[in-house]
């Protein structure tokens, strides 16, 4: 049954809040990425060292999205949120004070540990504020402003550096973090309702983990967000090293790779939730990632490709087909999962998906350095039809029972 809170059209309000604290997100992790080659030249890393930062970055993601997911549940939204997005912001800001290989890596491991809190409280303000039927519109609204943050991120960050160095670039979009963060604090609220739920203890880990498609769900995006965790932290240095691309021509272009995931993000939310009445929560869900999943077969042959719009159009294409996975994929545990454990699950799931990506940088770096890009996209093609069939199999029983609406409290 739907609570009042979810007819109010105040939620909009808050769902664009959410946008915006995504897009930031994004604009401050692929600062980095996108001056990964000057930064580098600079400072004189290699490509091992490079992939040693990211690493770093993803380490404590991966740890502190669990514990933002158990911070979340205990103390709700507004305040989390407020918090990750102002220490994030400064996190960012201090890169720009960076000198050489261990200050860098120090600033992004303080990027990481605040930056998962954004998914968490996310997660939990849709399922505060939104029924089953409109969470994956909402889910896909901040998730496109992931990838519109990444697609702002690359103009704005090559224009800041032509024009007033590279170090420009992490202090305006760290400040832009912080005037965020007001704006969260001063019109955010938690539903009445939902003030209880923040007080009580958190749901114990052995209920937690004792939860039926838990294991499904953590590998799985384990592996498909190594997929994703390529397009942020590689992608510009691909078009750069194999196709020659200037920074200059890289913010004139590669914007559109994001812009693509955007469409994805909006696309498959908005799909899925117009298909719950034919096919229920989870059977709409599939009906989107399924065809995505079958799409990505074909970055194995984006190494063959010799143009480089070609190139980009393809991992455009491509970019969509995940998003749109990833926010179906994503509004899954709020389908799945008790409203009560929701950003928990959410948030183990997020550090298996850093966990991957964190696995995964120092296998492509070292990959990269000893045979080149070919092989890392001939792996990266198989990760979501592979994960499409595990949590297909796992979850027919749901998928063929159009009735059937899980996770509601």
């Amino acid at each position: 049954m739907e609570s009042e809170h979810t007819r109010r059209p105040i939620r909009w309000v808050f769902a664009g809040l959410l946008l915006l604290a995504s897009v930031i997100n994004y604009v401050d992790r692929q600062t980095l990425s996108v001056l990964a080659v000057t930064i580098q030249r600079e400072m004189g890393l290699s490509d091992v060292r490079y992939g040693t930062v990211v690493q770093c970055f993803l380490l404590t993601y991966m740890v502190m999205y669990v514990v933002s997911g158990r911070l979340v549940d205990r103390f709700g939204a507004r305040r989390t949120q407020g918090v990750f997005l102002l220490c994030w912001s400064v996190a960012n800001a201090l890169t720009g004070m960076a000198t050489g290989f261990v200050s860098l890596a120090a600033c992004r491991a303080a990027l990481g540990a605040a930056e998962p809190g954004n998914y968490t409280a996310s997660l939990r303000a849709v399922g505060d504020w939104f029924s089953a039927k409109q969470r994956a519109v909402a889910v896909g609204l901040y998730s496109m402003g992931g990838t519109l943050g990444a697609a702002i991120a690359v103009p704005l960050t090559a224009s800041l550096a032509i024009r007033y160095g590279w170090r420009s670039a992490f202090f305006v979009t760290g400040a832009m973090g912080a005037v965020i963060a007001v704006l969260w604090i001063l019109i955010y609220r938690d539903p009445k309702d939902a003030v209880v739920v923040e007080r009580a203890p958190a749901t114990p880990w052995r209920i937690v983990l004792r939860q039926p498609y838990i294991l499904e769900m953590l590998g799985t995006r384990m592996m498909t967000d190594s997929v994703w965790y390529f397009f942020l932290f590689w992608a510009s240095k691909y078009m750069q090293e194999s196709h020659g691309l200037s920074l200059k021509a890289i913010g004139m272009t590669l914007w559109v790779l994001y812009v693509g995931a955007d469409v994805g993000s909006f696309a498959g939310g908005w799909l899925s939730s117009a298909l719950v009445p034919l096919r229920g929560t989870v059977g709409a869900r599939f009906a989107v990632m399924m065809p995505a999943a079958a799409c990505m077969l074909t970055l194995s042959i984006v190494p063959s490709l010799r143009g480089s719009g070609v190139a980009i159009a393809l991992l455009t294409l491509l970019a969509l087909c995940h998003m749109a996975w990833m926010t179906n994929v994503t509004t899954l545990t709020l389908d799945l999962f008790p409203k009560s454990m929701a950003t928990t699950v959410q948030g183990m799931i997020g550090a298996a998906s850093a966990m991957g990506g964190l696995i995964s940088a120092g296998l492509i770096a070292r990959t990269i350095h000893t045979y080149g890009y070919r092989p890392a996209f001939l792996v990266m093609a198989l990760m979501h039809p592979l994960a499409a069939m595990i949590l297909y199999f796992r979850l027919r029983p749901a998928v063929r029972r159009p009735g059937l609406v899980l996770g509601e409290s």
